[in-house]
């Protein structure tokens, strides 16, 4: 039941996407910083890092507009991504672009105030035909990108919302706040590997299960792992993270 109402939500999430493309746009808070305005998706990048200070990337498995997407493309391709590569990969992206926000507000004199609706004075952001171009390029790019690196290739490698998290759950680690993650119960494991096959990030959650929960900022929360499982090892709450991950 909960990955239908999981799949559901990523499916309005989806459905809603030609109207809240602006919101997750990088071009949008350039355009923003070149005039000293912290434009609407800055303002939801800002929230996506505090919102992973308690629950990490639980935005990812549960809200992202191409979510549900990448989910659905394991089917065409469920080979596990090399994560180390993606995480460079998505980092150096995250990294430029970081840079370029940050120079193009310095040379504008600072931020001067905020819009939420910068380029998107109707509120739409598909509102007329040559923004569907944008639109379309971008779902295509994370079609091509997922099929073509396996498990959700595009959000572990080219995506430029994640880092925001990342960080919100690696500062939220540090504060020892509580943070929602998997984690092991009291019962046996029967290692039959269904959690691994189950993640769509291709995590080693069996191997993370051995140390009593999974530690990772690459993980999404999705309880894919949790729902697999029958021998009901694994589940999920709110604790206190105090070992590295």
């Amino acid at each position: 039941m909960r990955q239908r109402i999981r799949n559901l939500i990523l499916l309005l999430s989806l459905l809603a996407f030609p109207v809240t493309l602006n919101y997750f746009s990088p071009y949008v808070s350039i355009d923003g910083a070149m005039n000293g305005i912290v434009s609407g998706s800055l303002c939801v990048f800002t929230l996506q890092f505090l919102s992973g200070l308690f629950l990490g990337r639980a935005w990812c498995g549960w809200l992202c507009p191409v979510g549900g997407l990448s989910d659905v493309l394991i089917r065409t391709n469920a080979a596990p991504v090399n994560r180390k590569i993606t995480r460079i990969v998505r980092y150096g992206i995250f990294l430029v672009w970081a840079g370029v926000l940050v120079t193009m507000f310095v040379l504008a004199g600072g931020i001067r105030g905020i819009n939420p609706l910068h380029l998107t004075d109707s509120g739409i952001s598909t509102d007329e035909p040559l923004r569907y171009v944008t639109y379309y390029m971008v779902v295509l790019l994370f079609v091509v990108v997922t099929l073509l690196v396996g498990r959700r290739g595009g959000c572990q490698s080219i995506c430029w919302m994640a880092p925001f998290m990342a960080a919100g759950y690696q500062a939220g680690k540090a504060l020892r706040l509580p943070q929602l993650r998997i984690v092991a119960t009291d019962k046996p494991c029967t290692r039959c590997g269904t959690c691994d096959r189950n993640c769509p990030m291709s995590l080693p959650v069996q191997a993370y299960r051995m140390e009593g929960a999974v530690r990772t900022s690459d993980c999404i929360l999705c309880c894919a792992c949790v729902d697999g499982c029958r021998a009901s090892a694994l589940g999920y709450r709110m604790a206190r993270n105090k070992t590295q991950g």
